[in-house]
């Protein structure tokens, strides 16, 4: 039987990666899933909570939850990391119920074997970064790199996993200092990715993905070797087309 599931964008997505959103849809549709949007998707709050005005956050969490249950769907999916980690962590610390939420990454690793790609004798080197709301805040390793492994050869960042460092998009940074922010992608991309040799990075949100790119962007200027980041719905859905 076919699933019912709510695909849900987020604001970053919505706002910086709208040419995304059909891919990720299409991808969900490939998985086997019955995919629903909302007509009038909103924030699921995260800014409000990292800048700890809880009182408006609870509002605007009681609002989704209201239409997430009358979606009437199994499940929601998101890519964007701080989406994740607010409607399947702190939802329900608000006491609110709504239906089970998972990262795209989650989906995409426990229905791979609906995907069909182009057998290559030599996958291309990639590498992958653990947002940090995916990674240290809402628990999540593996499956993103159990995706990336499938159409990829993965290369580990020297930091990785619980050791990451940030893009520096993270906790509102880039709205409240968007130059010290782009440094720490910098940062990223010169200690832990240029010596790695790749030139394709993959990350599992929006905000990682515009931060790195700005970053990687800055780094090539300076040392002549550019790496492009990608989101890891995207690079998937890519892939896919690629095997046609």
């Amino acid at each position: 039987m076919t699933k019912n599931i709510l695909y849900f964008a987020g604001c970053t997505t919505r706002a910086r990666y709208v040419e995304d959103i059909e891919g990720h849809l299409d991808l969900l549709k490939k998985l086997g899933f019955n995919v629903k949007t909302l007509d009038d998707e909103r924030c699921c709050g995260d800014p409000l909570i990292l800048s700890g005005d809880m009182e408006n956050a609870l509002k605007v969490a009681q609002r989704n939850a209201h239409a997430f249950n009358t979606a009437k769907v199994a499940l929601i999916a998101t890519e964007c990391a701080g989406c994740y980690r607010v409607l399947a962590l702190e939802y329900p610390e608000f006491g609110l119920r709504i239906p089970k939420v998972q990262h795209m990454s989650q989906v995409i690793a426990q229905n791979m074997g609906k995907l069909k790609f182009q057998d290559k004798a030599s996958k291309e080197k990639v590498a992958y970064h653990d947002p940090c709301e995916l990674g240290r805040l809402g628990g999540e390793y593996d499956a993103p790199r159990k995706v990336v492994a499938k159409v990829a050869e993965l290369v580990e960042p020297l930091a990785t996993r619980e050791e990451s460092r940030c893009c520096g998009a993270g906790g509102a940074m880039f709205a409240i200092e968007p130059e010290f922010s782009v440094k720490l992608a910098e940062n990223r991309i010169r200690k832990d990715i240029e010596p790695l040799g790749v030139t394709k990075l993959v990350t599992a949100c929006p905000s990682c993905v515009f931060n790195l790119t700005v970053g990687a962007s800055r780094r090539g200027a300076e040392t002549g070797k550019d790496i492009e980041v990608f989101d890891l719905s995207t690079y998937i859905h890519q892939k896919l087309r690629e095997g046609k």
